[in-house]
């Protein structure tokens, strides 16, 4: 019996969603028993970039719910990445700050995650990736005006891990 052509595999929302599903299998194999996933790095980095924040600060920069939020802190907060502390402006909410341990851990993040995009967009040439990551920007500053700026030397740095 032969198959039939899948109609999905013209879709390029398919395909991200595959896309997705990949990185993270992946990303669970090369890294098994890791507590801190992408959310996390996105709470930590944002925090670390833009700190001290409140919880809520966090979740309107980063479009995320706030209940989730809380849960994603308390896993940091647990693993000694970020402290609550009481805002000296405002007694009455706690402000997010990254401590030491919490750079340190972002740091080894950054390298994990280009050891990732390495493995995941080994097929593109240096040229081929970064094109791929501008139009994803594209994409998304679309709907998004965070992603309107690109951040120095991104995507185009990236292109080099590709190859390893």
């Amino acid at each position: 019996m032969q198959e039939k052509p899948d109609p999905l595999r013209d879709s390029p929302s398919y395909l991200l969603f595959e896309l997705l599903r990949l990185a993270r299998r992946t990303s669970a194999r090369i890294f098994p028993g890791e507590r801190v996933r992408l959310p996390h790095l996105m709470v930590l980095g944002c925090v670390a970039r833009l700190g001290p924040l409140s919880q809520r600060e966090v979740s309107e920069h980063l479009r995320m719910d706030a209940g989730d939020i809380v849960g994603l802190v308390d896993t940091l907060e647990e693993a000694g990445y970020v402290e609550r502390r009481r805002d000296a402006e405002d007694r009455r909410r706690y402000a997010l700050g990254v401590t030491e341990a919490g750079r340190l851990f972002l740091s080894a993040a950054r390298e994990r995650r280009d050891h990732l995009d390495a493995l995941l967009f080994g097929p593109l040439a240096p040229e081929e990736l970064e094109q791929f990551t501008h139009l994803m920007l594209r994409v998304l500053a679309h709907h998004d005006p965070r992603f309107t700026a690109r951040p120095p030397g991104r995507p185009a740095d990236r292109g080099s891990h590709a190859g390893r």
